[in-house]
């Protein structure tokens, strides 16, 4: 086995699985980037081996462990030569994902714990009233606010701390209907997140297999490939929500049509908008201009909605 790399701060020393704490126990020599780190002492107490270290060990030292700090550039650095990186409990496709995410990998399994042992006290007996009476219908209206509330904070450039706050909001929503369908033995939140891990695994096949793509646009024409036959739709526009707002619902909907030969060019879609103004003012006429000025911002790489949003705020704030 080549060398058994473990990312582990010293605060998340509880965060260590019998898996790796066995596999450390059986090492020949146990290293540490840290030597003050309180693993140290305790795999010294069990037999091992262990220490600080002056050079970099390699990838390839059988029976030899190293136990760095999680942000550490050697995880990566000793991944792709072929080292062995742990994940904690979380089950990942390679070593390479458990380098490129061990900087945050503990944290975020206990942070979103903590969240789920919460939401389950909240919906208990011993929890709170308001939050026991709620329903998956009556809390769509805060999930169309949180969703917004983030649009808001990124539009508005606030993307440190109140983006973080907005998110944690937003990631309330998915806990609590997770938590709905806990309590009657639907689903819960730890399938949330297998089933949308799955899906990420699935459709990204030349990240995690064997499929080599040559740009951006073969990665998005793979993806909706893909999700087509997962979902196994009967036409192009099935699964457009019809909650959508209407220049969402033409953007999906152009989208969906691209591969069937929708693929207007910037100067098209101006002489079809020209076109549609230069009659009456009327529903008809309007709806396709709009359709049209649609069909121009994707032409142009531009999201209509927002475009559409940032106009509204910059008028606003003209008057």
């Amino acid at each position: 086995m080549p060398l058994l790399v473990v990312p582990l701060a010293p605060d998340e020393t509880p965060a260590l699985t019998l898996d790796e704490w066995d596999r450390l126990s059986t090492c020949e020599r146990v290293l540490f980037e840290r030597p003050d780190h309180p693993l140290l002492d305790r795999l010294r107490a069990n037999g091992v081996a262990a220490g600080a270290f002056d050079d970099d060990p390699s990838a390839s030292k059988d029976g030899w462990a190293l136990v760095t700090d999680p942000d550490s550039p050697r995880v990566l650095e000793l991944a792709r030569d072929g080292a062995w990186v742990t994940s904690g409990a979380a089950r990942l496709p390679d070593v390479l994902t458990a380098a490129h995410g061990s900087y945050l990998g503990r944290r975020a399994a206990a942070e979103l714990g903590t969240l789920a042992y919460v939401m389950a006290r909240l919906r208990s007996q011993d929890g709170c009233p308001w939050d026991r009476e709620q329903t998956h219908e009556s809390l769509r209206v805060h999930l169309i606010e949180e969703a917004h509330e983030v649009l808001e904070a990124i539009d508005r450039g606030m993307l440190g701390a109140d983006l973080e706050e907005e998110l944690g909001d937003l990631l309330l929503q998915v806990a609590f209907h997770a938590q709905l369908a806990a309590d009657d033995g639907r689903f819960d939140l730890a399938g949330v997140a297998r089933r949308i891990t799955s899906k990420l695994l699935h459709r990204h096949p030349h990240v995690f297999g064997e499929t080599n793509v040559s740009d951006a646009d073969e990665v998005v024409r793979n993806w909706e490939a893909i999700k087509t036959k997962e979902k196994e739709r009967t036409g192009p526009f099935e699964g457009i929500p019809a909650s959508l707002s209407a220049l969402l619902q033409a953007y999906k909907t152009q989208k969906r049509a691209a591969p069937l030969g929708f693929s207007p060019e910037g100067e098209e879609a101006r002489r079809n908008i020209a076109e549609a103004l230069d009659g009456p003012a009327d529903p008809p006429g309007l709806g396709d201009a709009l359709f049209w000025l649609v069909a121009l911002a994707r032409s142009a790489g531009v999201d209509p909605e927002g475009a559409l949003r940032n106009a509204t705020a910059r008028f606003k704030t003209s008057l």
